[in-house]
Parts: structure tokens; sequence; C-alpha cells
């Protein structure tokens, strides 16, 4: 389906240019009932619909041994529903088991299935790449225990092997895996219509949205004093994850200890922010409170709050909405572009929240000044 769309010119099938056709001219289309009065017993146990294989970017899973290994691991469930007899996900303990399992990362006999799985489409044999660890197995107990070292699966592009650190597209280099793209090669010119008619056939910089003024005086702020207007970014850490455990005891006595943003120290100095300092970040998006880190590394004119930071402790409230303060997205919102819309195109194929691959939501101006006063909500 990634390749349904021809190259030329994009017809619309509103317009009756070209036949409406599913997943060739038009996006395809799945028929989903719910069945709401069983909906509970639904998700809280793994259905026959696994047997028939799952998987993701074109790799495929076998069902049926992976559903056989689900029974045996989670149990039968019992209760006198829907899901009676099929493998039981009641407990968070048996849904991380279930994730575990069906993961190529965690489980070898699934590595080497999606490895495998690849010589359909690609020609090539990548099965060696997991051989060796198909027993491997690993349960939450496992990793509860210690960190363990996961496996190479075709869905990620980095490998693991040998005790190597995880970095992206070393399949792709090290054994020729094409790139999941038209040519199977890293693309930098797009020559797709609607790529061209926005000008974005090779990359370029374009500056950031501004969704209209952010004013001081605007109902429910109050003017505190001096402010800056910033770019406003949320990358990921270098090396995090989507959730980083903030709230342990060990990650609280790394660094600054709970969640910050990061300042170029002229732009911050400028209206009163030092090191470390409380600062507030608004706009008509929302607020979010954390401390600053400022810094030489971060270009002026922008500020950084990393991805995901979890906002369990730490967190006192803002001046606008009197709320705790937020998280890295509560300033920002969503922008879908144009070129999001491309679809049966190779690389240019988008599905729910694979927006990519620009981060455009992600960026926004906010507006930055020094939390006078933290407050803890604690009345």
């Amino acid at each position: 389906s990634e390749l349904a769309q021809p190259y030329g010119k994009v017809k619309d099938w509103r317009k009756g240019e070209v036949e409406a056709i599913p997943g060739q001219t038009m996006p395809n289309f799945a028929i989903v009932e719910r069945d709401y009065p069983n909906l509970y017993d639904m998700w809280s146990t793994i259905g026959p619909n696994l047997k028939n294989g799952y998987g993701a970017k074109g790799v495929k899973i076998p069902g049926q041994p992976v559903y056989d290994e689900l029974l045996k691991r989670l149990g039968k469930a019992d209760r006198e529903n829907i899901g009676k007899g099929h493998p039981d996900m009641r407990t968070a303990k048996q849904a991380c088991n279930a994730i575990l399992l069906m993961s190529g990362a965690t489980n070898g006999k699934r590595a080497v299935e999606g490895w495998k799985s690849l010589k359909e489409t690609t020609g090539k044999d990548f099965e060696f790449v997991s051989k060796g660890r198909e027993e491997e197995d690993l349960t939450l107990d496992d990793i509860t225990v210690q960190p363990r070292q996961t496996i190479s699966t075709p869905v990620w592009t980095g490998l693991e092997n040998d005790g190597r650190r995880y970095s992206p597209f070393t399949s792709n280099v090290e054994f020729k895996l094409p790139w999941h793209t038209l040519t199977g090669r890293q693309s930098f010119y797009l020559d797709h219509e609607v790529m061209l008619d926005y000008g974005e056939g090779l990359p370029l910089y374009i500056p950031p949205l501004y969704s209209g003024p952010y004013l001081k005086n605007e109902k429910g702020i109050t003017d505190t004093g001096k402010s800056i207007k910033l770019r406003y970014l949320t990358p990921h850490q270098k090396w995090g994850i989507h959730t980083m455990f903030t709230d342990t005891d060990q990650m609280t006595q790394l660094f600054r200890g709970w969640q910050t943003v990061w300042l170029n120290e002229d732009d911050a100095n400028s209206i009163g922010i030092y090191d470390n300092d409380w600062i507030e970040l608004y706009n008509r998006n929302g607020a979010v409170v954390a401390r600053a880190v400022t810094t030489y590394r971060i270009p002026q004119g922008v500020a950084y709050m990393h991805h995901a930071q979890d906002r369990v402790m730490g967190v006192p409230g803002n001046t606008i909405n009197k709320k705790r303060g937020g998280t890295h997205n509560s300033v920002t919102r969503i922008h879908p572009k144009g070129t999001h819309m491309i679809g049966g195109y190779a690389q240019l194929s988008y599905g729910f929240n694979y927006y990519g691959p620009t981060g455009n939501q992600r960026d926004t101006i906010s507006i930055v000044r020094p939390l006078k006063e933290v407050d803890w909500l604690e009345d």
C-alpha cells in the first residue's frame, strides 16, 4: 500500500478526476465494530485475532505460536464473559509480560521471526542477526532484578549485538538492509508533486509558526515584571526515552533533580533569570513551570524543554491558571501540514502517531519569565 500512488499528478477523487479506490486513490478503510458492553473484557484478555499474525513497519510475526505462549505465561481467563479461555491480561504485570513476549527486543524467537520475514521483501537473509538468542525470553521479573541487554530487532534500525549500544541505521549500513524509502536509499530530494508545490523537494529552514500575539495584559495574566519571547522546542534528551522515571531516588539526585527548561544564559540574564531559578513559560495554549538551566550551548532566541519528563514531583503551580505547572506539551499545539496528507508514496505514507518527519507541532512561541513566588498549592 506504500506504493499505491504512482508518480505523476495527484488526482482528486472528490472532483471526479479518478475513481475512488481505497488504498490506491484514497485512504484505506477498516471497519471496526465496538461491542461496548463487553469492552472491558475484550481489553483485559487477548483475543483470537492475534493468531492471524501482527507486526509493524513491514515486519511480520506469526501469531499462533505467540498466542499459545501467552496462554502459558498469562493463564486462561476464567471469567464468564467473551474473553473466557483466552490469555488473561487483567493485571498490570500480565500486560507487561504480554508486551515483553510479543516484542522482538525482549523475546529471541520474535526477533528471529521478524528478521526472517524481511526475506520476502528484500530477498536477503537476515536471520543470522539474532541467531543464538532464540531462547532468551525476558519477563517483568527478569528486568526488575537487573537491567538486561535487549535483542536486535528489525522493527528498529539499531544493532545491539556483542554489547554495543543502540545507534540508528546500523543495520542499513552494515547489512545493506534497504532504507524504508522509495529507492531503498537515504533520500534528500523528494520529487513528489505536493512536496514540490510546497517548495520542500529539498530540506530547508522554515521559521516558527506565530499563532497570534501573546500579550501581558490578556485576561487572567498578571504583569509580574520582565519577560522574553522565545522559540519553544521539545527535543529528546540525548540518551532519553519516553519516560525517564524522574521520580526515583536515583534520578532526583542527578543533575537538577526535577524537570528543567534550558535557556541561553544571555536571554535568561536579560530578564533576571539565573541558573536553577524557577521560571514560567506560557502562551495561549497553556503554561509550564520548571527550573532553568542557563547555558551558552543553547542559541539565543530558543528555549528547550526535553520531551516526556515525568511530572509527578517538584511541580509548583503557575500564575496563569493557578494549577500545577504543566508538561512539555502544555504550550504546544498540533499543526498538521499539507505534506502530511500524502499517502501511498513510499516513506510519504503517514499513520496515526507517526506524523513525521517534521516536528512542527512542537515548534511554537512562548513567553518566558521568572516565577516570583513558588506556590506548592498545599492549602
